[in-house]
This record gives C-alpha cells, sequence and structure tokens, in this order.
C-alpha cells in the first residue's frame, strides 16, 4: 500500500465509523454499536469541540487493553504490571491522536455498510469508503473486529485492505524488540507522541 493510500485508509477508517446516526428503536448489533458511537465523533467534530471530548467518545469505542495484549502478543507475559500499564497508556494516546488528526480531514468520504459476519475475534462489520469528490480514487474496504464481553462492545481491531491495525503495530514493536529491547518500544512511543503520533518504527 502506498504512503498516500495508506494515509487515505486510516482517516476513513475512522471517517467510517462517523457515517451515520443509529436509533434507539434498532436491535442491538455490532454493527449497530459502531454507527451509534460514532456518529457522536461526527456531531463533536461538527462543533469543533474540544480533543478531550472527541477522545472520550473513542474511550467507548476502542479496546485499549485488547489491543495492547495482542499487539505485544508474545512478549506480553515477560513484561511486568507497571510495564503493560505504560505500554498500554502510549498505545491508546497514540491510536486516539491518529483518528482525532485524520477524522478532522476526511469528511469527504461516502461509508457503505455492508453487514457484519462471525470471524474469531469477534463480529466482523464491514465497509466501504468512497470519496464523493474524487470518483477516481480507488474504494477503500475496512473491516472492524468488535467483541462484546459483559454486555459492553467495543473495536478490538480495524483491518484495512486487508491490512491489520494490530498486526502491524505487533511487526513494528517486534522489530524493536528483536534489535533494541522492549524499553526501545516504550521510548519511541514516547517520541512518536511528542511529534503528534504516527507509525512507531
Amino acid at each position: 500500500m502506498t504512503s498516500r493510500r495508506k494515509f487515505i485508509a486510516l482517516a476513513v477508517s475512522a471517517l467510517a465509523l462517523t457515517a451515520a446516526p443509529f436509533t434507539a428503536s434498532a436491535a442491538p448489533s455490532a454493527e449497530g454499536f459502531v454507527k451509534s458511537k460514532h456518529a457522536e465523533l461526527i456531531a463533536l467534530l461538527k462543533q469543533n469541540a474540544p480533543d478531550a471530548k472527541v477522545d472520550k467518545v473513542f474511550d467507548q469505542v476502542l479496546d485499549y487493553q485488547a489491543l495492547a495484549q495482542a499487539a505485544l502478543r508474545d512478549h506480553w507475559e515477560a513484561r511486568t504490571p507497571e510495564e503493560r500499564k505504560e505500554f498500554t497508556d502510549l498505545l491508546s494516546k497514540l491510536v486516539r491522536a491518529s483518528y482525532r488528526k485524520n477524522l478532522r480531514k476526511t469528511l469527504g468520504y461516502e461509508i457503505e455498510y455492508r453487514g457484519s459476519v462471525k470471524g474469531e475475534a469477534g463480529e466482523v462489520v464491514r465497509t466501504v469508503a468512497r470519496n464523493k469528490a474524487d470518483a477516481r480514487e480507488e474504494p477503500v474496504s475496512i473491516d472492524y473486529v468488535v467483541r462484546a464481553e459483559g454486555g459492553a462492545q467495543r473495536v478490538i481491531d480495524i483491518v484495512t485492505e486487508g491490512s491489520s491495525l494490530v498486526g502491524n503495530y505487533r511487526s513494528s514493536f517486534n522489530r524493536i524488540i528483536k534489535k533494541s529491547g522492549f524499553p526501545e518500544v516504550l521510548n519511541k512511543m514516547r517520541k512518536k507522541l511528542e511529534q503528534g503520533g504516527g507509525d512507531v518504527d
């Protein structure tokens, strides 16, 4: 995936979650959850709400603990409770920063929801995003993996054009750990946050 297409994919994957309102009368579903929580984001962005308010909605959508544990996977058990806590906190801030930034830049996409299917990790909500201003731009497929636990639903992975958010982070973290050790992962994450977010490599 080219760097431009990668940027577009990340941006519209956030936008897709804001594309349509969810009525209270509709039956609860993974797709309904995705639509309803992110309809809130659209309203907040139109109001030019502070980042803190936008982040609160992200916190209701994304399961940062699941994202962190899956992204670190083979190295999770070896980490101390303190390391796990810091890693999860840094990752949550990186994810929020990336989506918050890109949501504001790419509101000109039309999102088509294509239902959901059962996946290994949860319910997979399928969407396709199209640029309303440029019909020549290729549509972007985005799948959201939603898991329900204890009556609550959360997104635990986003797969854009077949590329998993969790998988991409895991690949980067594994590479850094192999070369320089786990402390360097935390250092790079801190630096990325200071720069406003982005990929960790």
